[in-house]
């Protein structure tokens, strides 16, 4: 009974200060209000199978509607945000590409609400650029 008086007890002035402080803390952080603000992402085409080409008519971005505490949301930038879409094993031709809220890399404490457009049509077309070999 002693041994816990004594871990319970033994500076408790300090131990109340330190509760009093985290107390305050998660008060200030929870008190913050949620906002949606929209950013204009750029897409990144990768792993564009050789021998083809984007055709000009992809679109280079997309709105992505972001929800989290406005103070994150207001030290976020574009730029923080990206957006891959992994053209790998694809063919020659229209493809159809539909964007969901897990492509989108942002960070921790924040959530897509909406992408615009979710969906659009891309034209890989084969490379007539000549590849230079030694000579």
């Amino acid at each position: 009974m002693r041994f816990l008086r004594r871990i319970f007890l033994h500076n408790l002035g300090l131990k109340v200060l330190a509760l009093a402080i985290s107390f305050s803390l998660w008060v200030a952080y929870t008190a913050e209000p949620f906002a949606d603000v929209g950013y204009n992402v750029p897409l990144a085409f990768v792993n564009i199978p050789p021998g083809l080409a984007l055709a000009d008519d992809a679109p280079l971005n997309v709105h992505v509607r972001l929800r989290g505490r406005t103070g994150l949301l207001r030290r976020l930038t574009a730029t923080d945000l990206n957006f891959n879409i992994d053209l790998q094993n694809t063919h020659a031709g229209q493809l159809p590409v539909r964007l969901t809220p897990q492509m989108v890399h942002v960070p921790y404490g924040t959530e897509v609400v909406l992408i615009t457009p979710a969906q659009f049509h891309i034209n890989l077309v084969t490379d007539a650029t000549p590849v230079l070999g030694p000579e």
